[in-house]
């Protein structure tokens, strides 16, 4: 069976919200995550959900809400990398309702995103129909999707860490159960005597024979005092 660290989960959790955060910094200081084509003019022009202003191409400005969920993407991300940071060099006390909070929001993080791709993707198609013929996706829409997965990896470790530190908690208080047994059946042994319990019965029996001696001694004494008289 293999045995999975705490320390280990904190390590591999920081890693990959690291990458979340680097790949949607990327995603935000480049524009190429869709090539639009236009049928007429045989224009190619990129396009990416951060855009404030639509090219020619697509002069509506609809993804609005797209850009609004990657920003709220964008501060989550930090939020998590830094509450992690801060787990993992001991800033902040690691309780269970903290490793519960950080799985709580790895996921809702990597639902937001993946909702806001399902609706940016939802727009190019019905741009597609009135705007442009057709787009190709590049490899900055492909890494969105794997900060979904590396969200997810994040939730999921979150959630067996919170699960190490209930374990090892439950083998705390059987192990210090066990020790208390033992020393109250140490305590039991050391007042149960039947060495010692023997004494005071010797003592008894001496003191029976000295009175037994100390009548005699009158007797004799009585009858010496007659035998003067």
């Amino acid at each position: 069976m293999v045995h999975v660290s705490k320390r280990s989960i904190q390590g591999m959790n920081i890693l990959l919200s690291s990458w979340v955060v680097v790949l949607t910094v990327i995603g935000v200081t480049l524009d190429e995550w869709v090539e639009l084509i236009s049928e007429d003019e045989g224009i190619k022009i990129n396009h990416s959900p951060w855009m404030t202003c639509c090219p020619a191409v697509w002069p509506e400005d609809d993804l609005k809400v797209v850009r609004i969920m990657m920003m709220s993407i964008l501060g989550l991300s930090f939020l998590l990398n830094l509450i992690l940071g801060m787990k993992f060099t001991y800033l902040i006390p690691q309780n269970k309702s903290l490793q519960l909070f950080t799985a709580i929001l790895s996921f809702f993080s990597g639902i937001l995103l993946l909702w806001a791709l399902m609706l940016y993707h939802n727009k190019l198609k019905h741009g597609q129909s009135v705007h442009f013929s057709t787009y190709r996706i590049t490899w900055i829409m492909n890494t969105a999707y794997l900060n979904v997965f590396f969200l997810s990896v994040c939730g999921i470790l979150s959630l067996l860490e919170c699960k190490l530190s209930t374990g090892s908690c439950t083998c705390l208080n059987i192990h210090t159960s066990d020790t208390e047994c033992k020393e109250s059946e140490n305590s039991i042994e050391g007042i149960s005597l039947p060495e010692h319990a023997a004494k005071p019965r010797s003592i008894v029996r001496a003191h029976t024979v000295n009175s037994k001696e100390d009548i005699l001694n009158k007797q004799v004494q009585t009858r010496r005092v007659t035998w003067a008289l």
